[in-house]
């Protein structure tokens, strides 16, 4: 089985969204963090059913949590590499992964 990791930008990314969430609501910025960690274990069990991102990168993949984040990672024999978690509403393409 593959192993999750997320990358420090991905970590910084859900402290931001936590932070701004937690603002306002407690309970909603936890719920959101545990969701992108359920969605993030469903992705090791299959890779390979984000969409692939080849503008972003050569190996990055996407994947939309239930949640307004959407998941960039990437996948090979051993890890399942979060790379980064933004806003649904960001321009990914002024990002660096």
């Amino acid at each position: 089985m593959l192993q999750l990791v997320f990358t420090e930008r991905a970590q910084a990314d859900l402290l931001e969204a936590w932070l701004y969430i937690a603002e306002e609501n407690l309970a909603a910025a936890d719920r959101v963090l545990d969701t992108v960690e359920q969605e993030s274990k469903v992705l090791l069990m299959q890779p390979l059913m984000g969409r692939a991102r080849p503008e972003l990168g050569n190996q990055v993949r996407s994947w939309p949590s239930a949640t307004p984040y959407i998941l960039f990672y990437e996948v090979d024999d051993t890890e399942l590499t979060v790379l980064r978690v933004l806003h649904h509403a960001r321009d990914v393409r002024l990002v660096s992964f």
